[in-house]
């Protein structure tokens, strides 16, 4: 098979990165020199030194003319995980009773902390006058501009507030409840218990709602008033269904009969233009109270992740007075960075290449879970970064558990033998999917083979 340059580049960068974290390259070590990199890995010249440029603009490595580059920087296993870990039967925390999926996922957010273009990072830091901007320079339009190119919404600018975080807007949004007498928060089942903890502290009274193929369950929500409604009708986390339109106009009337404020989670609804948009609820604002929630991360990565809330317009004020009760007056400068590459003219370039590397990630991704692996309820959008999909516990190798398969299980769940299994596919790499498919299509690789994934040995350069 031919490995193409991306994956080449990839694999280069994966490695250099992991062996500075493990601590095999320290401080002041020098790198291969271009040519034998070039020679090793079979690629140009030119590859090997953008990769080497592109590592220096994350702060890895340091270039000296005629010297070459060196590791600029001391082992930091902290500040980003290794790939994908091997994890035995031992010491995997899902089979010992202990649900750590949470943990787990969060440790494949974390390992791209960063996903804007380095060169216009380099740029725009480099400008003194970025660091010393007032909260008054910003600019709602450059938000409004992204919302409409990316999910086909338009809301006003003096509507839409920028959070330093996914928690953050959800605390925001909470503490407005609380003034509003709403004790009583609705989720769907599954829902990530991060955000029942969280509304929990603030005593809020949780209630779940069942999800199935279609979606919230309309059917079962409560015959109750003056409660909010966090649920994502797009794209659900974790079981990837979507709220059909006849639900949509049965959550509409309910909530408006009840007075009930939703909020529209939007978070998981992947990136998009022209047609590949599925259209939220907030487009349908007079039908009922809906508050618009989403974040960055597939954009910026977790470094600049930043969330956006979007109101209706009876809810401006009392937000935004809340707000500049709770926030220091000069936001993290991430805020203006942010803003200037939504602003820029890289924002479409960008966004394609985002969205083209997820369909290449999802055709993968979808060869494994229908080809590859012996599957029940197999639940996907095509332009989504993750399936849901059940699975009999024989059949999955268990060092994959945790690693790039995550059981996550389900309030009525009463199969022992079976596991409800999240596939974040876009939180890996084109070239780890691609080793998993070859892993898989090897007789041995399930139950008993190691993962050349989960098990990685650095290459000697």
């Amino acid at each position: 098979m031919t490995i193409t340059k991306g994956l080449v580049k990839e694999e280069i960068i994966n490695a250099i990165i992991s062996m500075i974290i493990q601590g095999s390259l320290n401080k002041g070590d020098f790198l291969p020199s271009i040519r034998s990199m070039s020679a090793r890995y079979n690629t140009s010249r030119g590859t090997v030194l953008v990769i080497y440029k592109h590592l220096e603009s994350m702060g890895y490595i340091q270039g000296f003319e005629r010297s070459g580059y060196v590791v600029a920087i001391d082992r930091c296993a902290n500040s980003l995980e290794p790939r994908l870990q091997h994890r035995g039967a031992s010491s995997n925390p899902y089979l010992e009773g202990e649900d750590l999926t949470e943990r787990q996922l969060n440790k494949l957010y974390q390992r791209k902390p960063c996903k804007l273009p380095p060169h216009f990072i380099k740029r725009w830091a480099s400008n003194y006058d970025n660091f010393a901007r007032s909260i008054a320079s910003m600019n709602g339009g450059h938000l409004q501009r992204f919302l409409k190119l990316s999910r086909g919404i338009t809301i006003d600018e003096r509507s839409l507030l920028l959070l330093s975080g996914y928690r953050e807007a959800l605390g925001l949004i909470a503490l407005f409840l609380q003034q509003q007498q709403k004790k009583v928060l609705i989720v769907e089942d599954p829902c990530s218990p991060e955000i029942k903890e969280l509304f929990r502290l603030f005593h809020f009274e949780i209630i779940s709602v069942a999800t199935d193929d279609h979606g919230l369950r309309i059917d079962a929500l409560p015959d109750i008033h003056d409660a909010a409604l966090l649920c994502m009708p797009t794209l659900q986390y974790p079981t990837a269904t979507r709220l059909s339109d006849d639900r949509k106009h049965q959550l509409y009337r309910w909530a408006s009969k009840r007075k009930i404020i939703i909020i529209e989670d939007d978070s998981y609804a992947m990136l998009g233009f022209g047609k590949s948009i599925s259209p939220p609820l907030f487009l349908c604002q007079k039908r009922a109270t809906i508050i618009y929630l989403t974040q960055l991360v597939e954009m910026l990565g977790c470094t600049y992740n930043l969330a956006i809330i979007g109101l209706p317009p009876l809810l401006e004020e009392p937000f935004k007075r809340l707000n500049q009760s709770l926030h220091s007056h000069y936001p993290p400068s991430s805020f203006f960075i942010v803003e200037s590459f939504l602003s820029s003219t890289y924002l479409m370039k960008y966004l394609t290449t985002l969205i083209e590397e997820r369909q290449a990630k999802a055709r993968i991704a979808k060869i494994i879970c229908t080809e590859q692996l012996i599957t029940q309820d197999l639940n996907f959008q095509e332009e989504s970064g993750f399936f849901f999909f059940s699975a009999k516990k024989t059949d999955i190798a268990e060092e994959l558990i945790n690693t790039v398969f995550f059981p996550f299980p389900l309030a009525a769940d009463e199969q022992k033998d079976t596991w409800h299994i999240l596939f974040p596919h876009a939180l890996l790499t084109l070239s780890e999917l691609e080793k998993l498919r070859l892993q898989l299509s090897t007789p041995l690789s399930i139950p008993h083979r190691v993962s050349d994934i989960t098990q990685k040995k650095s290459p000697h350069l």
